[in-house]
């Protein structure tokens, strides 16, 4: 594992630290040998995908997509990718040089209104679950909505079922109220895998001190995102790096503590936006990309070209997940102990899934 600027004892710590990336946006299509590789050579140790697609209302759909992974991962199981179910798994996987895969959903509303079919997708292997994406479901409200009515009953009773299934709740683009409502009857930590202090940056997708707060009394973890429109409203994607990505865990650390922090990139390296995705993005939730981005996404439309890079646009400093260990390096720059920046790298988080799911 060799990346430009980075030292070799920031290396050496990556190396040894189970890196747990809790949103990789990768999709069955896009996992390929080249993409396994980039994993490989940034010193990953395990990865959380979505499944089904965020948007997914039905329930056989969800099943096919699901069958979609288990077929990617028949091709490289388990010497090179493997899926797992406990903490013990992944720490398995990282030893013998395999990518441990976690199943997550963002969403819950495939589930319709039949709990029954949570415990089928628990015993296929999936391991966390949100409530809501972006907007209201039968559950609760997403962050998206202008207002949110917070859970509604069957939400309570997703709740529940959630914790006797000892399935690890996400909430990182759920409402402020449903998410307060779903950390006060959780008997379990809850996780906000990919979301940013809106203290720091104010988009309606980043979560609010007291959230943070509550999530850190609760056990929890918020994996902090490098996504450039959650990371600043006042610079270009362009201008952004990795100091302004460290502002926010510091933010972070300094409100709850250091155990409370990890890591969500959400990068999508092999991802190209259309002209039309991102039209469609815009009708359908208003005021979900920050000026800037709609500056870098409208210079595209005009130029004619059919696809535009989502970590050109997003994370212009991390293209490629081989390029992980510039966040060891930076976080060891910045004064963080060896032991606190392996905590962020990935144990912080194992302590929390292993609290819910179990060794």
């Amino acid at each position: 594992m060799r990346v430009d600027n980075v030292s070799d004892r920031a290396l050496k710590l990556h190396n040894e630290s189970v890196v747990l990336d809790c949103l990789n946006a990768v999709y069955p299509p896009e996992f390929d040998e080249d993409y396994l590789q980039s994993l490989k050579a940034g010193g990953v140790a395990a990865i959380k995908v979505t499944i089904p697609d965020v948007e997914c209302l039905s329930l056989s759909q969800a099943v096919r997509e699901l069958a979609g992974w288990f077929q990617r991962l028949r091709a490289f199981e388990p010497s090179r990718m493997r899926l797992v179910r406990s903490t013990q798994e992944i720490r398995t996987a990282k030893r013998e040089g395999a990518i441990a895969v976690i199943l997550g959903s963002q969403g819950a509303g495939f589930l319709g209104l039949d709990l029954s079919s949570l415990d089928f997708f628990e015993r296929l292997g999936m391991r966390t679950m949100q409530p809501t994406y972006q907007r209201r479901n039968q559950f609760g409200s997403g962050c998206c909505e202008e207002k949110d009515d917070g859970l509604s009953r069957l939400g309570v009773d997703w709740v529940n079922s959630m914790n006797k299934l000892n399935m690890a709740i996400s909430l990182s683009h759920v409402g402020y109220r449903t998410s307060m409502e779903v950390m006060e009857i959780s008997k379990d930590p809850v996780i906000f895998d990919h979301s940013n202090p809106k203290a720091l940056c104010n988009h309606m997708r980043n979560i609010t001190d007291e959230q943070i707060q509550v999530c850190a009394e609760k056990g929890g973890v918020v994996g902090l995102t490098p996504f450039s429109m959650f990371v600043s409203d006042v610079k270009r994607p362009t201008e952004l790096g990795v100091r302004d990505y460290l502002k926010h865990i510091e933010y972070v650390v300094n409100l709850v503590g250091v155990d409370h922090v990890g890591i969500g990139l959400d990068l999508a390296e092999r991802h190209y936006r259309t002209p039309q995705i991102i039209l469609d993005e815009r009708r359908m939730l208003p005021g979900i990309t920050s000026k800037f981005v709609e500056e870098v996404e409208d210079d595209f439309i005009k130029s004619g070209l059919a696809g535009l890079s989502h970590s050109e646009l997003y994370i212009p400093w991390l293209n490629s997940m081989s390029q992980m260990p510039i966040i060891t390096d930076a976080l060891l720059e910045e004064g963080y102990s060896e032991q606190n920046v392996k905590k962020i790298l990935g144990e912080n988080l194992l302590r929390v899934f292993e609290r819910i799911w179990g060794s």
